[in-house]
């Protein structure tokens, strides 16, 4: 079962689908799915009489979980990931997406059959070295159940809701005063000066008795709560830790490279053109067999009969097929044909074709050398994959009701591992993966003992383990934070000290005397930040923004103040000036980007203002499950 998925997960396939339904998603929010499945699905919601239906609810969660896997990884918490959790957000976005559309087509909007082709040959998913492949979009096609036509009737319609939504965004605007507001915050300047008196010097000489710290402990119990945690004992297989020890003899490597050349001599591909007509009448036949027979170009009949937009520009032309491209019966008559001939009509599922063979390649195969690296390197990969996947089936069995997992380990040739002990959030290593989080604080394994169900972490990476130690949720006994709390009581201790002569030394500056000799006295350090915005990290982020929360300085006079650092030590600073940011000051490129941004996010703003009135507006009605 874990082969065929990988199997099925492999290849072009995988990433066009994801390509694909992301782009539906950025386009047109969930509304892809909408009204996709027919009306033979129960009902969830309707609006204005439109239903949605279960089915497009499933698919539309489907997707957005999809989305937000592809997006943050397989460490999303599961909770996140489920229906329940999923269910109501999507819901309330497919009846957005349907007000909107509702309105869109009540306004009259309508998407161009050229537009909605530019569209869809630009979707990543579809492209091979940046350029629309015919034969990749046709592949999708067919294994999605999708007819050409049937496909860009849907995206027809939500390029119609995305052409509505940018009516409403693209018209929102900025006015230059909020911009001038804006700039005036954000990119506002302040000059100060500060010294830091610190508490590391002090801490050596300050003692902390037995009774201060147990006092602190029973006063501060919140602070050392201890969350339930476990430590576990895990297996874990991968296939590169079976490859190690994978020796490939020379001639195996020989008869491989023997075979790819037989099978490369034996393999022709052709490059095949075609007319397709989706729907045909007799007489389209009848007309292009007629003109096919006078001689006229192939070319210039595709582009002007075919239905395929994909390929029709380029006069039809779908590339080259080893004989597994396209639907059976469009390959059998591609096969029976020479170059320069034109088949008969041909009958699929997509319509009729009239298919032309363009061309016959083949190349030589490359020499022994130039491959024998590569196919040792695959030969060593498969047989690491057959051990894998071997030793995958036997973990379950060996795992199950063990009382550890030495025995099970030894009989697979792997080693166990363990962690440290852990929360609910995580911890290092395996412990940061949330299946295997969610399997050790499950009751079977965490309470009871038992070890785990093989956790399939990615498809070439699975974990069955046990907990080896269990702490129920609780307050960590004083002698684990004995150090910890010393520490905290030490740096309070010593840092009141300095507050002192930090006050002394604020007194000073109040009255006048500089600060670079009142610095110099005290064998300070005088920093100086001119033109100082906000942000920043540890102790320089402290003080800063510490000095953005004094108000400006009246006249020639500094502001100033004390404070202490999270570490404890002091910190006096002097304020001189504060600036503005000026909308005048930045270039013309930085003006321009701010005006656009601001009116995007008034756009945004406005979308949603319009969406929640059409929502007011509409009668929607959800159908309790």
């Amino acid at each position: 079962m874990l082969q065929s998925m990988r199997d099925n997960l492999k290849g072009t396939a995988a990433i066009i689908v994801a390509a694909f339904f992301g782009f539906i998603m950025v386009i047109g929010g969930i509304d892809f799915f909408t009204g996709a499945s027919g009306g033979s699905a129960d009902a969830v919601a309707e609006v204005n009489g439109e239903k949605i239906t279960n089915l497009d609810l499933q698919r539309a969660i489907q997707n957005r979980r999809a989305m937000i896997m592809n997006q943050y990884g397989e460490n999303v918490p599961a909770d996140l990931l489920s229906d329940e959790q999923l269910r109501g957000p999507v819901l309330q976005q497919l009846v957005n997406s349907a007000v909107m559309r509702q309105a869109a087509e009540d306004g009259g909007m309508a998407m161009s059959t050229a537009a909605v082709d530019r569209e869809i040959v630009q979707i990543p998913g579809f492209q091979v070295n940046g350029q629309f492949d015919p034969q990749t979009f046709r592949m999708w096609l067919a294994q999605n159940r999708f007819t050409p036509a049937g496909f860009r009737q849907i995206m027809e319609r939500d390029l119609i809701l995305q052409q509505y939504a940018d009516a409403v965004t693209d018209s929102a605007f900025t006015t230059r005063a909020t911009a001038e507001d804006v700039v005036a915050i954000s990119m506002e300047e302040r000059d100060f000066d500060y010294v830091v008196l610190p508490v590391e010097p002090l801490l050596a000489d300050v003692q902390v008795s037995d009774e201060e710290i147990q006092q602190y402990y029973d006063e501060n119990q919140n602070a050392f709560a201890r969350p339930e945690q476990v430590a576990i004992e895990y297996i874990e297989l991968k296939p590169e830790m079976f490859a190690a020890n994978i020796d490939v003899a020379d001639q195996d490597v020989r008869a491989q490279y023997e075979q790819e050349v037989k099978n490369f001599a034996a393999s022709e591909r052709r490059r095949a053109a075609h007319i397709l007509l989706e729907e045909p009448t007799s007489a389209q036949i009848e007309e292009i067999q007629s003109k096919l027979a006078a001689g006229e170009d192939f070319a210039e009949l595709a582009k002007s009969y075919s239905d395929d937009f994909g390929s029709r520009e380029d006069g039809g032309d779908l590339g080259f097929t080893s004989g597994d491209v396209f639907p059976e019966a469009f390959e059998e008559a591609l096969s029976a044909l020479e170059v320069g001939q034109v088949s008969e009509p041909v009958e699929t599922e997509s319509g009729t074709h009239f298919i032309k063979l363009l061309e016959v390649s083949g190349a030589e195969p490359p020499t022994f050398e130039e491959r024998a690296g590569a196919i040792r390197q695959q030969l060593q990969s498969a047989e690491a994959e057959r051990e894998f996947v071997g030793a995958l089936s036997r973990l379950a069995d060996l795992a199950y009701n063990a009382e550890t997992l030495a025995d099970p380990a030894e009989e697979l040739g792997v080693t166990v591992q363990t962690s440290e002990l852990f929360d609910r959030n995580g911890g290092e290593g395996i412990a940061s993966n949330n299946s295997v989080i969610e399997a050790a604080f499950a009751p079977e394994v965490m309470l009871d003992g038992n070890t785990s169900d093989v956790l399939n972490l990615s498809n070439e990476h699975s974990v069955v383990l046990r907990v080896i130690e269990h702490k129920s949720e609780g307050t960590y006994p004083l002698a684990e934070v004995r150090e910890q709390i010393a520490e905290r009581l030490k740096r309070d201790k010593a840092s009141a000290q300095l507050a002192e002569a930090a006050q002394s030394l604020q007194g000073e500056l109040k009255a006048g005397t500089d600060f670079d000799t009142l610095a110099e006295q005290r064998d300070l350090t005088l920093e100086k930040s001119d033109a100082t915005r906000r942000g920043g990290f540890g102790q320089r982020g402290e003080v800063v923004e510490q000095a953005f929360e004094l108000p400006a300085p009246e006249g020639r006079d500094s502001r100033i103040t004390t404070f202490a650092t999270e570490a404890g030590d002091q910190v006096v600073l002097a304020l001189r000036e504060v600036r503005p940011g000026q909308l005048d000051r930045q270039s013309k490129e930085q003006r321009e980007a701010l005006m656009q941004q601001l009116a995007s996010m008034a756009g945004t703003s406005e979308l949603a203002a319009v969406q929640q009135l059409l929502k007011s507006q509409a009668d929607v009605e959800e159908v309790s499950q």
